[in-house]
């Protein structure tokens, strides 16, 4: 399916992973406040037993349609880890809240310079992610304007 139909009054999305990326056009996106994109796949086990990870990490794909949805105030990749933020992610000007995970050799310089761009954002959810104390200080550090929120058991 190339177009996701039917969500005319949807103000919240619930996704996916193969799906989201699958989608290539929504109707009505400009509507769109809130989605949530899970994994269901078994390539989180790999991260989750501590294995290093690409240094270029997951390339977690964000749809084109995705810089359609001006109002989008929340966006949780919930068991997609990422190494850096797509350039689809950032034409999201109007995001307060995301959520995803990183692995413990991720840039995270480069994606605290990237979330920096995100002028209204108030709270960065990095549960599960693979990162010790000192990369999660330098999110705290960087983004001194955002609440960041590691409630994993990592």
């Amino acid at each position: 399916m190339s177009s996701a139909a039917g969500q005319t009054d949807q103000k919240d999305l619930i996704i996916n992973y193969s799906k989201f990326i699958s989608t290539n056009t929504f109707e009505n996106a400009s509507r769109i406040e809130k989605i949530y994109v899970y994994n269901e796949s078994i390539l989180i086990f790999p991260v989750i037993k501590g294995m290093d990870m690409p240094t270029n990490g997951i390339k977690v794909e964000i749809p084109k349609w995705i810089g359609t949805c001006k109002n989008l105030k929340e966006f949780y990749l919930v068991g997609l880890f990422i190494s850096n933020l797509d350039s689809n992610i950032l034409k999201l000007e109007s995001l307060e809240k995301l959520k995803f995970s990183i692995h413990k050799n991720s840039n995270v310089e480069k994606i605290i310079s990237d979330l920096a761009k995100f002028e209204y954002l108030k709270v960065l959810d990095l549960s599960d992610s693979i990162i010790d104390k000192k990369k999660l200080a330098k999110f705290e550090i960087g983004l001194p304007k955002v609440k960041i929120i590691d409630s994993g058991f990592f």
